[in-house]
């Protein structure tokens, strides 16, 4: 008997937090359908191209190609030294 107890009762939660999710989303598509003309919906390619650019203006201009050798500046450092 307390064997059926130690299956049974885990088991039974678990199918009850299965029902509960099922029922908690059928309601929240019943909201969505209902409250559809309310939302602002995006365009998610505009707010991509948006994001891209925003990643790439990091503000500072690019320095110029072959202006930044860390090598040559420590061994600058190095002989003055």
């Amino acid at each position: 008997m307390s064997t059926l107890l130690w299956i049974a009762l885990p088991l039974l939660f678990i199918v009850g937090l299965f029902v509960s999710a099922l029922k908690d989303t059928k309601r929240v598509e019943r909201s969505v359908k209902r409250n559809r003309d309310k939302m602002q919906l995006k365009d998610w390619d505009q707010e991509e191209r948006k994001n891209k650019e925003r990643e790439d203006n990091w503000g500072v201009p690019p320095a110029p190609r072959g202006s930044y050798h860390p090598d040559k500046e420590s061994d600058k450092e190095s002989k003055d030294k």
